[in-house]
């Protein structure tokens, strides 16, 4: 499966939402990553949907890391979901992953995105 595959994107409330699907990890991690940023270029907010990730490797945190610095560092507002029981949560709480970022849900991103 190629990582076009593995991503959709929506506009849900004004925000483009990236839901990403599967694995992601050091065979496709930099793939992800590029398409996500040329996806989501001109957004102002992103939301990006791990509900659906079976796996995330440290490639995939890296990816998931510079996703977000890049949403920052061109001042769009970025939300990540991963629901709280999920592996990948259990991860991203492990490593302390931006706290402020992370929501449960789709819909408590979007509200924290302020829509």
């Amino acid at each position: 499966m190629t990582a076009a595959n593995r991503i959709t994107v929506t506009v849900e409330r004004g925000s483009e939402v990236v839901r990403l699907h599967g694995d992601v990890d050091h065979v496709n991690a930099d793939q992800v990553e590029r398409e996500v940023l040329t996806a989501t270029r001109a957004a102002a907010s992103v939301v990006v949907d791990l509900s659906a990730v079976t796996f995330l490797d440290s490639a995939g945190l890296r990816c998931l890391d510079r996703l977000v610095a890049a949403f920052t560092k061109r001042q769009a507002q970025v939300r990540v979901v991963a629901p709280e029981d999920g592996v990948v949560r259990f991860t991203l709480d492990l490593i302390g992953f931006l706290p402020e970022t992370l929501a449960s849900t789709l819909d408590e991103a979007l509200r924290g995105l302020g829509h």
